[in-house]
């Protein structure tokens, strides 16, 4: 049990380090989550109230005026003068004032596109509102043109462009089915950035304390076995690690909003993988033969180029192609890879192979790490 209470001890020298790694994580998840896409959130037309003045009375300009009508306001230009149509547009109670000259509809039709007859539109040139109208006057009878040009006639051109510029079918499909946040993705994203850290700022520098010639020397001729002894040590290293693990999942599902769900845990799988992938390069560190004053620059160098390179920091689809080459030999690579496929929809099968190469690098690096620390035993000797 001695080995066990001194790992704690020493542990605590380390807490500052462990509560600052744990603090920025929680600040850039708590900050990237605020910005996270609600997926049920529906994007629709901004209403705006215009004034129309209709000396053409054409079925075009009615139906112009008609497809207006659904997205914002109409006001009759004859029920106001001059001058108060001007302060209503000063005081920005409408965004347009629009003239349809007499002939406009006709000459359309004969043309089939907006000829020397345009229609006036008026608005507030320090506004950015009054141009709106204008794109949605474009489109109504750039589209209307083309339906007439197809061979429909006036009435079915009209009811085809307005039904393809609503908003209505895009809500409608919207309604029947389930689109859900994408905030768990951008949280659990971020947390290879925090168990990197944290175990590396606060766990290593104990392990290679007690690595340290000093402690060796005193632990060989004690009546503890070395192996009881490094037993102690991993369970001591487990317990520590398994309480980051929970603390930073319990953070990010608390921000996300979202637990226990299908996506949920194999989310969690593919953090636990990665979590016991940084315990193997932990282990594999602690037998170089470093000194745990170097812990700080360790950590700084390994969390921010796994982070970089591995589309924590930055996604996937923006790494450069030589970038992302030295990526795919990093664990946090294939964590984001398997984050990718959870968000389209993949199941634990489509993921198997990301979590596979994590485990893998994590034993290669472990492995690598025991035999150059027999090597260092060695020539100590």
């Amino acid at each position: 049990m001695i080995v066990f209470k001194t790992f704690f001890k020493v542990l605590k020298k380390y807490k500052v380090s462990l509560l600052m790694y744990l603090g920025i994580s929680i600040g850039i998840i708590t900050i990237l989550s605020s910005f996270g896409s609600k997926g049920n959130t529906a994007y629709y037309s901004v209403s705006q109230q215009i004034v129309v003045k209709n000396n053409d009375n054409s079925e075009v300009s009615k139906g112009l005026i008609e497809y207006l009508s659904t997205i914002n306001g109409i006001k009759s230009a004859d029920d106001y003068s001059d001058d108060q149509i001007t302060d209503m547009m000063y005081y920005t109670r409408i965004s347009n004032s629009l003239v349809i000259p007499a002939g406009f509809g006709e000459e359309f039709l004969k043309t089939g596109e907006i000829g020397n007859l345009k229609i006036e539109s008026t608005k507030n040139a320090g506004a950015r509102m009054g141009y709106s109208i204008e794109t949605e006057i474009d489109s109504y009878l750039n589209l209307l043109s083309g339906y007439l040009q197809g061979g429909f006639d006036l009435a079915e051109a009209h009811k085809y462009t307005v039904e393809s510029l609503s908003d209505k079918s895009a809500v409608s499909v919207v309604a029947d089915v389930k689109v859900e946040d994408d905030k768990i993705f951008t949280v659990f994203t971020m947390l290879p950035y925090g168990i990197l850290t944290m175990l590396l700022s606060a766990v290593l520098p104990v392990i290679l304390r007690f690595g340290s010639a000093l402690i060796r020397k005193r632990s060989g001729i004690s009546s503890m076995p070395n192996s009881k002894r490094q037993i102690m040590l991993a369970l001591a290293s487990a317990i520590v690690t398994v309480f980051i693990v929970i603390i930073l999942i319990g953070i990010a599902s608390g921000l996300s909003g979202e637990a226990f769900s299908g996506r949920w845990w194999l989310i969690v799988a593919n953090f636990l993988v990665l979590s016991l992938t940084v315990v193997m390069l932990m282990v594999a560190i602690s037998n170089l033969g470093l000194k745990p004053e170097s812990v700080p620059g360790i950590t700084n160098v390994i969390g921010l180029s796994f982070s970089f390179l591995g589309g924590i920091f930055v996604p996937l689809e923006f790494i450069g192609s030589g970038a992302k080459i030295i990526g795919q030999f990093l664990p946090t690579y294939w964590y984001s890879e398997a984050l990718t496929k959870i968000k389209a929809g993949g199941g634990f099968t489509e993921i198997l192979n990301c979590l596979l190469i994590q485990l893998l690098f994590g034993v290669m690096v472990m492995g690598i790490g025991l035999l150059a620390g027999k090597h260092f035993e060695k020539r100590a000797v």
